[in-house]
């Protein structure tokens, strides 16, 4: 449940942020900053559960290998978003 509503206020700030920041914003990059989040939450989810299960080792890999991933990845869709 708290997930859902971090999710949501993520959303809603971000739709003020990019209106302020003056970055117009159509389907197409909704639809990747969506996923980009999407798979940002499962990587969370499935570390934290490793951990949880008693595999720390392979949820901080797991954590450290899909975070820097999502990190490139954010990177490029930020230049993106502000080029377009």
């Amino acid at each position: 449940m708290s997930m859902g509503v971090l999710i949501a206020l993520f959303f809603t700030g971000l739709r003020y942020w990019l209106a302020d920041a003056s970055i117009t914003m159509n389907w197409w990059k909704w639809l990747i900053l969506s996923a980009w989040f999407l798979f940002l939450a499962i990587t969370v989810a499935a570390a934290f559960t490793l951990m949880g299960e008693g595999e720390w080792t392979a949820g901080k890999r797991f954590l450290l290998f899909f975070g820097i991933v999502l990190l490139l990845a954010g990177s490029g869709i930020w230049k993106l978003l502000k080029k377009v």
